[in-house]
């Protein structure tokens, strides 16, 4: 049975806006992850820059969304839609809006602070500092640095690969909902018309059977005039049977005596 969803170009659009955000979530966590560790300036700045761009393509996407959202809730009936098909989509905006504002947010103050002095000495001393270490900011002549460097770049690499797989089981999860989502709007419209197919044969039976009593009660006078003209063809001819029966015993006995 076709369905309403089936040619509404939103549902695809919504789809891709969370495929989206769950991206988008995925390079903010790995962004806080880096800067927890004290990654390299390179892989920083690499997954700063993904997170950049995630984040400019989540706002222009829910920018476009939540107009397509504003020129329905003028008549959402037009458009194959009720009150809470609307309500629906314009929470789902509202909610991923303010996701992407706290995220700008928190990302916002991580800038501030970072482009906070890091030193207090004297000048001069931020250069010598910065001599001794390497282009990754560690100290070569420290092998307990490197060895830790190393350390951490394993660790990263293993985190980076449990969260690509969390992230696709959340995306094959988020797919398989949104299928059972519209499995279950389909049997329910399924169940509709069902429903309204029994309406419709219950009233048409109801007038079928009172129709049917109105012709038995308008031909109950005329059957019991026609059984009570057969039952008296029925005795009347019972009474020549006996008649009959009578004469044909009477002249019985007439030959016998007179034999």
């Amino acid at each position: 049975m076709s369905s309403t969803t089936d040619t509404d170009p939103y549902i695809q659009f919504q789809s891709e806006v969370q495929s989206l955000l769950s991206s988008t979530r995925a390079s903010f966590t790995n962004f806080l992850r880096l800067r927890s560790l004290s990654a390299s300036p390179s892989d920083l700045t690499s997954a700063r820059h993904d997170l950049s761009e995630s984040l400019t393509s989540l706002s222009d996407d829910l920018r476009d969304l939540g107009a397509a959202v504003k020129a329905v809730e003028k008549d959402p009936y037009k458009f194959g839609l009720d009150v809470s098909d609307v309500a629906s989509r314009r929470r789902f905006v509202e909610e991923s809006t303010g996701e992407l504002e706290d995220m700008k947010e928190e990302l916002a103050s991580i800038d501030a602070e970072e482009s906070r002095p890091k030193y207090g000495g004297f000048v001069g001393d931020e250069d010598e500092d910065l001599a001794e270490r390497d282009g990754n900011g560690i100290d070569a002549s420290d092998p307990v640095s490197v060895f830790e460097h190393q350390q951490q770049q394993t660790i990263m690499r293993e985190q980076e690969q449990q969260l690509e797989g969390v992230s696709r089981t959340v995306g094959n999860l988020r797919e398989q909902a949104f299928v059972m989502g519209r499995e279950l709007e389909e049997q329910q419209e399924m169940i509709e018309s069902l429903d309204n197919d029994t309406e419709r044969v219950q009233g048409k039976l109801g007038r079928g059977m009172r129709d049917l009593e109105r012709l038995i009660k308008a031909n109950e006078g005329t059957l019991c005039s026609g059984r009570y003209y057969a039952d008296r063809r029925i005795d009347k001819a019972s009474n020549w049977c006996i008649a009959f029966l009578i004469l044909v015993l009477c002249i019985l006995l007439f030959l016998l005596l007179v034999v």
